[in-house]
């Protein structure tokens, strides 16, 4: 259910803010409550979703999560022009602004965006187009063999703009965002890109081959992958939305909107990387 905080004699400053949890992180409702009374009595207009379904009419929705909780309530902001602002109530927290013990900071970052003086992160998203539905994701879209199949291997035809651009053979490949660089594409071996880079990366997942390595390519490429041998599932951001048997196909292309993050001043991605990955 969705929850309006606040009251007629509230004076507000024009800017409206929702707040999502994910409530495995967040277990005391108090925390959720207190961040909305602290920002409506800065006056913020606050709006308390239960379900990433629900985010919309807001400028901003702030999220108590982890990347996973940040990523999945991202897709849905982007397509309504919401900025986000994550706070990591997780473990890693690449796509957080704020600790959980820094979550009064919050305060700052959305009066320098009400103010027009708050630099903004837009991530690339990518549109998968398959059996006639589109889906939208800020990590990759994943070819993955059916473990369950009898195939021990797929073999898997990309064609860049059109032409075929390569062959790539063993248990699928990742087709990512410089966002997703940081996720399932970094353990599979692939490239660490920063945000701002206007590039996609396809990354084998064990490859037949010891040849084969992580391409990187332009955003503004459109790719089309098409099974050739084995049975392949269809995943986006960890969502599998389809299977894709021989001869069945794909269409991955950079999505018409972005992800917004309100950014500080401060902040420098090849510093939070250093500190996320030696934790």
């Amino acid at each position: 259910m969705t929850a309006v905080i606040g009251s007629a004699e509230t004076e507000t400053n024009g800017m409206r803010v929702g707040i999502i949890a994910n409530k495995a992180k967040v277990t005391d409702a108090g925390v959720i409550a207190g961040l909305a009374k602290y920002l409506r009595d800065r006056g913020y207009e606050t709006v308390v979703f239960g379900t990433n379904e629900q985010i919309d009419g807001t400028d901003v929705v702030i999220v108590l999560g982890g990347d996973g909780a940040i990523l999945h309530a991202a897709v849905v902001a982007a397509r309504k022009n919401i900025k986000v602002i994550g706070i990591n109530y997780g473990t890693l927290g690449f796509l957080t602004e704020y600790e959980k013990e820094e979550t009064e900071r919050v305060a700052e970052l959305l009066e320098k965006l009400r103010g027009g003086d708050c630099q903004v992160l837009r991530r690339t998203m990518l549109e998968l187009r398959v059996d006639g539905k589109s889906y939208y994701g800020l990590n990759e879209v994943a070819f993955q063999r059916d473990y369950a199949g009898a195939s021990q291997i797929v073999r898997l035809e990309v064609f860049r703009n059109g032409k075929e651009s390569g062959e790539f053979v063993g248990d699928g490949i990742l087709l990512s965002t410089p966002t997703g660089s940081t996720a399932y594409a970094l353990s599979a071996g692939g490239a660490l890109l920063i945000p701002e880079v206007p590039v996609f990366m396809i990354t084998p997942v064990c490859a037949f081959s010891l040849n084969t390595r992580a391409v990187v390519f332009p955003d503004t490429d459109k790719f089309y992958v098409k099974v050739t041998k084995g049975r392949v599932l269809l995943l986006i951001d960890g969502k599998q939305v389809s299977t894709l048997e021989k001869e069945m196909s794909a269409e991955i292309v950079k999505a018409p909107f972005t992800a917004d993050f309100p950014v500080t001043g401060d902040a420098c991605f090849l510093k939070k990387l250093r500190a996320k990955l030696n934790q």
